[in-house]
């Protein structure tokens, strides 16, 4: 498909090249016809369809209203589609920070290691499930307790950490394998040789969330979320987090000071510490 060479040349990210290219399919599928065959009132009229027929919250129409819009500006060369469709306003919700006490029972929930190993190391380390599903043993370093994530976001390398009860863990789960994993680190129940899915993660966390009782909205990324704020409440430091995360633009890590618990401090006359 030519969206797909241009964003190959682009060198776009594989997630969000196959979020275009669902967004474009869908289109060609509800008309049968190619996009730029289609006018800006039946764009308009497929995405409330999408909306209200399909259900599909704001920040999934978004996607779709952006790949039609890349299509129409790179591909078939339609700028006058491209001002007609509107950007809709996306619905936002409060980080949600798990607890100590329900980290717990969600460890507790897990019903096997593969699911226990899964949720203790996004909440250890912090990284993306993407980046979690691509991890292979040779990835740690057992002397310095490190992490090599390759290829994350942006395309960069970064080193996270890991602590004590994640390398019991990890043990666990070889012990419960009965080797040591040659390729990925988490493998697909049905098919060693491969990485478990992305969705098959996702499925992981709502299963065992509905099992613990929890009533917070729990996804793959609330993990992360929960790591950051925790990492400042124990008086980590915000650009450290901000490595750890590996997030390019400090703004998005300070997003986190607002659900953390810091102690203020004392006041300091700068003058009266000078010698």
């Amino acid at each position: 498909m030519r969206m797909d060479h241009h964003m190959q040349i682009a060198n776009s990210a594989f997630a969000t090249r196959c979020n275009y290219l669902r967004g474009l399919k869908s289109l060609i599928l509800h008309y049968e016809k190619l996009p730029e065959e289609c006018t800006a009132d039946e764009v308009k009229a497929y995405l409330v369809h999408e909306r209200e027929t399909c259900n599909l919250s704001s920040s999934t129409i978004n996607l779709r209203v952006c790949s039609l819009k890349y299509y129409y500006r790179h591909v078939a060369g339609r700028l006058d589609l491209v001002v007609k469709i509107p950007n809709p306003r996306i619905q936002k919700y409060d980080t949600e920070v798990l607890t100590s006490e329900e980290l717990k029972k969600l460890f507790q929930c897990c019903r096997d290691m593969r699911q226990k190993l899964i949720l203790t190391a996004l909440f250890d380390t912090g990284i993306r499930v993407r980046e979690l599903l691509r991890v292979r043993l040779s990835d740690f370093d057992k002397q310095h307790q490190s992490i090599t994530i390759r290829n994350s976001k942006g395309k960069r390398t970064r080193i996270v950490y890991y602590g004590s009860r994640l390398r019991i863990v990890l043990k666990q789960y070889c012990k419960y394998l009965g080797y040591l994993p040659k390729g990925v680190l988490i493998e697909s129940y049905k098919d060693p040789s491969k990485s478990l899915t992305l969705r098959g993660v996702q499925f992981i966390v709502k299963q065992t969330v509905k099992r613990s009782g929890l009533k917070k909205r729990i996804h793959p990324h609330t993990f992360r979320h929960s790591f950051a704020v925790h990492y400042l409440n124990c008086g980590g430091s915000i650009f450290s987090l901000q490595r750890l995360l590996g997030h390019q633009n400090i703004t998005t890590t300070l997003h986190y000071l607002k659900y953390a618990s810091l102690p203020e401090g004392k006041q300091i006359s700068v003058l009266d510490e000078m010698p």
